[in-house]
């Protein structure tokens, strides 16, 4: 959901029940594992507490054809494969590299509502030399209703809140230790959407789990998430496909540059208060020029925000910049799985209809019924911060599924936690933190990657620099590629700093540019 690595993470269907495709360029091993660790036929005898073993295969690469896929999976080491169900039915399998092994574990995220192994996130993880785990998060993935498995099966719900990921973990190191004779000596998870929200749990559930965590545009807040995504897919719906695109230009015409760059997308939306009263039809003009009054209302609620009836927010708006990719916002998926939630973990009611949402009852039901299952955004990081746990935050600023003002609220509040009883300026809040946690905003970054923005970037070796060598990432410089090829590098700057041109070069080498207070 860009592993970060993040490559054509701009394929969408990870919000399915499909997960981030996160590549990145191979390090070599640290590490060489012993030439006397286990085969991996001893494997199927490992016991553990509400674990069976389903099967063990030696997989002598260079390639691995998933089940169901299309195309082979390329470029491998030869490894292990294990399949395994923690009991009622986590489903996970974890891949230990024959030779080489770096020492290290990782666990991966999902998109979506799970429901299935994501193959590549474990190509990824053994490509890098790590032994690497992916879980189904506890059930099959169901279409065309995302939530059905949930639907009287309250201990799923769970399995998919924190238990599913925790348990895979600790499965998955005890076997490690079984093949290899060791424990990890480092164990990192890395994720995008779901993933990052998965990530952020085991942070505030699990802080000793991992060592570090890459959690990229978290759909965290599960209940606000949905709520919000029905308000702005319903809104979305109102506003012809065809004007996107003319909105779109109004937004770069009247806030691209300000930053000394003429570029296509928005290096600071924060900055860009581009009103959809500017695009009003006015008397006469055609209104495939210009806004209808419905269209007008409609970005502006985009825009806003949802609120209850009291005026309370419930999940915050869109920055400028998203609005060509809200045509992803109004596909039937997205608007299944927010519903879903509702319709099958809340109400239990699989002829309830979004289109007739009452918000406050609805947001406020869930929230006692299963918000402390799903909701999962504590700002309380303290254990993880003790444990000596590094967190990487991400997120595209033109990302139309999740919005980026969301992960920027909760680092904010994150800040705010941290500095209670010490008052001060924001930036001096964020300065507090910047120790263990970091956020990186991605200009022109749709969800988990694609867009005009540059989206391939290395975030878990940034982490591991972090934690190994105690290198804070000021910056991770990011690559955009058109058809294949590298046209554009930018740095993403550890907010609050944002990439400011030099003023000499070319505006496509992030050589020629300086993270700096906005």
């Amino acid at each position: 959901m860009a592993r970060a690595r993040f490559p054509s993470v701009g394929r969408f269907a990870r919000f399915l029940p499909v997960a981030a495709l996160l590549l990145a360029a191979v390090a070599p091993a640290a590490f060489a594992a012993g030439p006397g660790h286990a085969d991996c036929a001893s494997l199927m005898h490992v016991a553990l507490k509400d674990t069976r073993i389903l099967s063990v295969e030696t997989v002598s690469g260079p390639s691995f054809t998933a089940p169901g896929a299309r195309q082979a999976l390329t470029g491998l080491p030869a490894f292990c494969r294990v399949s395994a169900v923690i009991s009622p039915a986590i489903h996970f399998e974890l891949w230990l590299p024959l030779s080489d092994w770096n020492g290290k574990f990782e666990g991966t995220g999902n998109g979506g509502y799970a429901g299935a192994i994501v193959y590549r996130e474990l190509a990824d993880g053994v490509r890098r030399h790590y032994a690497a785990a992916n879980t189904d998060m506890g059930h099959k993935s169901t279409f065309p209703d995302p939530g059905s498995w949930a639907l009287g099966h309250p201990q799923l719900v769970i399995d998919q809140g924190y238990r599913a990921q925790h348990l895979t973990a600790v499965k998955s190191k005890a076997i490690v230790r079984a093949f290899y004779g060791e424990r990890p000596r480092r164990s990192y998870f890395v994720g995008c959407s779901s993933g990052g929200w998965q990530g952020l749990t085991e942070a505030q559930r699990y802080p000793r789990e991992y060592d570090g965590i890459v959690a990229g545009a978290p759909a965290m807040e599960v209940i606000h998430l949905h709520a919000g995504t029905i308000w702005t897919n319903l809104a979305a719906m109102q506003i012809s496909p065809t004007k996107l695109r003319l909105i779109t230009n109004a937004v770069l015409a009247e806030c691209d540059g300000r930053d000394g760059v003429k570029e296509g997308l928005l290096n600071d939306p924060l900055t860009c208060h581009f009103s959809p009263s500017e695009l009003a039809c006015k008397a006469g003009e055609s209104p495939a020029t210009c806004l209808t009054p419905v269209e007008v209302s409609a970005l502006e609620r985009i825009y806003e925000g949802l609120h209850d009836s009291s005026g309370q927010p419930i999940y915050p708006g869109w920055p400028r910049g998203v609005e060509y990719a809200l045509a992803l916002m109004r596909q039937p998926f997205v608007a299944a799985l927010a519903a879903s939630t509702f319709k099958d973990m809340v109400f239990e009611d699989p002829s309830w209809d979004y289109h007739h949402i009452d918000y406050d009852r609805a947001v406020r039901l869930a929230d006692r019924k299963v918000g402390g299952i799903l909701n999962n955004s504590s700002p309380d990081l303290r254990a993880f911060r003790r444990a000596g746990g590094k967190l990487i935050l991400w997120h595209g600023w033109a990302d139309p599924l999740i919005s980026p003002l969301h992960t920027l609220e909760y680092y904010q509040k994150v800040a705010a936690f941290f500095a209670a009883g010490h008052p001060g300026s924001e930036d001096a809040e964020i300065a507090r933190i910047q120790g263990f946690a970091r956020l990186f905003l991605a200009p022109g970054v749709n969800h988990c990657g694609g867009g005009p923005g540059p989206d391939q970037f290395d975030a878990l070796g940034a982490l591991e620099r972090w934690v190994e060598r105690g290198v804070a990432p000021q910056r991770i410089v990011a690559s955009h590629l058109t058809h294949g090829v590298v046209d554009r590098t930018r740095p993403l700057c550890a907010y609050p700093r944002v990439a400011k041109y030099l003023g000499h070069g070319s505006t496509d080498d992030a050589a020629n540019f300086a993270c700096r207070m906005p």
